[in-house]
């Protein structure tokens, strides 16, 4: 059974995990570990789309250097 500091400092540090919670997820989540999780799946896809915009930056560069 977890007890309540327990559970406090997991809460804790999956904030320092995710980082600050964007205001619209704080507002649209009752709970915080519902906005910690929101907030963390905004953050993996907002991680994807920069990762394909770095794929296509890269490829564009790789392509140019083949030429």
């Amino acid at each position: 059974m977890t007890t309540a500091p327990e559970l406090d400092n997991k809460l804790v540090r999956a904030l320092e995990l995710v980082g600050p919670i964007d205001p619209e997820i704080a507002d649209s989540w009752p709970t915080l570990e519902a906005r910690i999780l929101a907030q963390a799946l905004e953050n993996v896809e907002m991680a994807e789309r920069r990762l394909r915009e770095i794929q296509d930056l890269v490829g564009e560069r790789a392509l140019v250097e083949i030429d």
